[in-house]
């Protein structure tokens, strides 16, 4: 649920966890069986809203160490069901600003002394913003291999990665591209939706092409798109698939 109208309605939550229980006053609805109107995403809140608070009295959070991809099943599965319900927002063009507050005000019963859950309930009754997951935000590569052969950017030209929830885009020394993208337990797979990359002629300032530049960003490209699964190893994001290994350091904007 987001002030913007646009992302978060129920996301991944603060990974803490204090033993504490949780009174009884969860609200009682029914979901309908198709939800095709704005006014029947608010039941479809409420009872995500309970299935979170029942579901984090159950699980040890604690267990993750702050790593949202060692997150419970449980607790992912209610995360995609609040990416589904945010969908459905975007898709009949609800005021989700409307929706968070009717949700808030019908939850607001559910109290709670676990640390967690308050700060969940406190979100949803603030409006929740997704946060970052760790991949996620801006990457520069550094180096990388493609059928045994060393791949390295040209100097003065850096290729760069950004990484969203449903998309990785990027300058590849010369060209931007972008990709959309579905990132989940260390699986980086290629959804469905337009690619796009710009294939500009690089030059330098007498007009000159740069081939270099070129060969480099066409192979990184070539790479890039055999990528099957990600993974952190400290501050380094390394993205590999057949016979392909990428490496980025967080750019230092991030």
């Amino acid at each position: 649920m987001n002030r913007s109208g646009r992302t978060g309605l129920i996301a991944v939550l603060p990974l803490l966890l204090l033993s504490a229980s949780c009174t009884d006053p969860v609200v009682n609805i029914e979901e309908p069986e198709e939800v095709d109107s704005c006014e029947w995403l608010v039941p479809v809140g409420i009872e995500l809203v309970n299935d979170y608070v029942y579901t984090l009295e159950e699980v040890d959070l604690g267990a993750t160490q702050g790593d949202p991809e060692l997150l419970p099943e449980a607790i992912i599965a209610l995360n995609l069901r609040g990416e589904e319900l945010d969908k459905r927002v975007a898709e009949l063009d609800c005021d989700a600003v409307i929706i968070n507050d009717a949700i808030a005000v019908a939850t607001a019963g559910i109290e709670s002394d676990d640390p967690v859950i308050r700060v969940f309930l406190e979100s949803v009754r603030g409006g929740i913003v997704a946060p970052l997951l760790p991949t996620q935000g801006d990457w520069v590569f550094q180096s990388g291999t493609i059928a045994g052969g060393e791949l390295t950017p040209v100097p003065d030209h850096p290729i760069t990665l950004t990484i969203e929830r449903d998309s990785a885009s990027g300058y590849g020394g010369c060209s931007g591209y972008y990709y959309p993208v579905q990132l989940a337990d260390g699986l980086w797979s290629w959804a469905e939706g337009a690619q796009t990359i710009t294939e500009l002629i690089c030059t330098d300032d007498d007009g000159e092409e740069l081939a270099d530049v070129m060969d480099a960003e066409l192979t990184y490209i070539r790479a890039f798109e055999l990528i099957a699964t990600y993974a952190l190893q400290g501050e380094t994001l390394v993205l590999t698939g057949d016979g392909v290994e990428l490496r980025y350091a967080r750019s230092a904007g991030d």
